[in-house]
């Protein structure tokens, strides 16, 4: 009588398929996006419905050494996250303030206020409320991008290759909103955001995706619209 023998290729294919395929499960069931931050805010004067009647313009972010590239990209994510969250409020996004601004030849006076406030952290009223006139808007939102870093490693390998890469991203940002009547700020808030995920290929995690994610974070902390 004949023994059936076993193909040894046949049993390595089988051996390195099953791996494959309980590797990839591994990576499918860990695959979720994960999310931590902290966030503290101080509501100083902004009251419920302040932002609905006044409305709110984007000034031009100031940004750590390094990251200034990132500015013009940090008020977009910003504008358009509370646009998308508070429909209800006015929300003039950067571009637009620098183009009314220049229009009517502020630009000096914007580039004044806006060093000085590098300087000293205060945006200098009467400027303030001429930049209010122009959009017919009393808030401003005044973002500081703290830091920025992003990157990938790779977690579950197979013969050597990676599979699967864990991509990060962790961003530190503070908003201010000032009150252009009184040239005060009227809330302020800060929050530091780390977001992970598992992914197949190494591509990180893109600056706009994180900017959203702490925008949003920091936009449920406004006070709500109030019923009237």
């Amino acid at each position: 009588m004949k023994r059936s023998q076993t193909c040894p290729t046949a049993s390595l294919r089988f051996v390195l398929g099953s791996c494959l395929i309980a590797s990839m499960t591994i990576i499918g069931c860990s695959a979720i996006d994960q999310v931590r931050y902290d966030a503290e805010y101080t509501a100083i004067s902004l009251g419920p419905n302040d932002l609905e009647e006044g409305g709110i313009g984007f000034l031009t972010p100031s940004a750590a050494t390094g990251r200034e590239a990132d500015k013009q990209a940090l008020a977009m994510s910003f504008a358009k996250k509370l646009q998308e969250m508070r429909p209800d409020v006015t929300v003039v996004p950067l571009p637009e303030i620098l183009s009314a601004v220049n229009a009517v030849d502020l630009d000096e006076e914007y580039k004044q206020m806006y060093r000085d406030y590098l300087e000293t952290g205060i945006l200098e009223g009467s400027i303030l409320r001429r930049f209010a006139e122009l959009g017919s808007i009393r808030y401003f939102a005044q973002l500081s991008l703290a830091s920025f870093t992003q990157g990938s490693r790779g977690r579950f390998s197979f013969l050597g290759l990676a599979i699967s890469h864990t991509a990060s991203a962790n961003m530190r940002v503070f908003v201010q909103i000032w009150d252009a009547r009184n040239a005060k700020v009227a809330w302020e808030g800060y929050t530091e955001l780390n977001y992970a995920y598992e992914t197949s290929a190494e591509k990180p995690v893109t600056f706009h995706d994180v900017a959203e994610l702490a925008a949003e974070k920091m936009f449920l902390q406004l006070p709500e619209m109030e019923e009237k």
